[in-house]
């Protein structure tokens, strides 16, 4: 009677451990972009961190986006700001770490002579949430015209890319 439970037990214990599902993280692997809306944005900036890797020398993070126009086609002016509202959709609703990667048309020289073609950084973004990411013209140098392209990445996978065009 000892062996049956025995056996038993072992049985139950073996078919519940092939019911569990894979953690969090590793689940999200399987990743699709899903393009929302892209334009000129409305935006309010909480707040501002330094990024030396970008011509202004900061990056703004905000509290509130949203496309007000959409188009490929922004006018370079001060405070313009313009780019994407997005969801990478994922099996489980995860932070990922997303790399965002600006280039510009040309090389952007700041106030202290420092030349940039491109920025990229690593932000945090949930999956299968609506999210953005833009770029704001902060800066006379930044009044780069032509076209701008916008690409995202996730594990070095290039999984989308935009081009807006300043005029």
């Amino acid at each position: 009677m000892k062996i049956i439970t025995f056996v038993i037990s072992i049985l139950v214990m073996t078919i519940s451990s092939f019911g569990q599902r894979a953690p969090a993280s590793s689940s999200a692997r399987q990743l699709e972009f899903i393009e929302i809306k892209y334009g000129v944005a409305k935006v309010v900036r909480e707040s501002s961190e330094q990024f030396k890797n970008s011509p202004s020398g900061e990056r703004g993070n905000l509290s509130e986006f949203s496309i007000i126009k959409i188009t490929d086609s922004v006018q370079a002016e001060l405070k313009a700001n313009f780019g994407v509202e997005y969801m990478i959709k994922a099996m489980d609703t995860v932070n990922i770490d997303v790399e965002i990667e600006w280039i510009f048309p040309e090389k952007i020289k700041n106030e202290a002579g420092k030349k940039f073609k491109s920025i990229k950084y690593t932000t945090q973004r949930p999956t299968n949430i609506e999210t953005a990411s833009s770029y704001s013209l902060d800066k006379d140098y930044e009044m780069v015209k032509g076209k701008w392209k916008m690409n995202i990445y996730v594990w070095g996978k290039l999984l989308y890319t935009r081009t807006f065009v300043l005029y």
